[in-house]
């Protein structure tokens, strides 16, 4: 089913990317993110990742919400970069993220979205 230009997404999504993540010997490196929402996270990787691999991840928020948030997620999404450079999009909804990590997420999202970095 298509959506005709109507938000299908639950939580709001900041678009600044941030360098640190932590991949705990998962399959694929994650090594920059694009987005983050309280509901999962847009993440490079060097290599693709299949569908539905369970992965523990520690993210680093930057400033002004600088907070180390560890959690598990499930790739839903695995697709080549434009840039064509073997790197990869990988999309990954939380599977298991503490009440206070998620606040936390959402705090961080609502601050850059008011800042004008967030996404549609």
């Amino acid at each position: 089913m298509r959506y005709s230009g109507q938000e299908r997404r639950r939580y709001a999504r900041s678009r600044r990317g941030f360098p640190a993540v932590v991949d705990d010997g998962g399959p694929g490196v994650l090594n920059h993110i694009d987005n983050i929402s309280a509901n999962g996270v847009l993440c490079h990787t060097v290599k693709p990742i299949p569908l539905m691999t369970k992965m523990s991840m520690a993210l680093e928020l930057p400033r002004p919400n600088e907070r180390r948030i560890e959690c598990e997620g499930i790739v839903v999404r695995c697709e080549p970069h434009d840039v064509g450079d073997d790197h990869f999009k990988v999309a990954i909804l939380y599977t298991k993220i503490g009440e206070e990590d998620r606040d936390a997420i959402h705090e961080f999202v609502e601050s850059d979205t008011a800042n004008g970095n967030g996404g549609d």
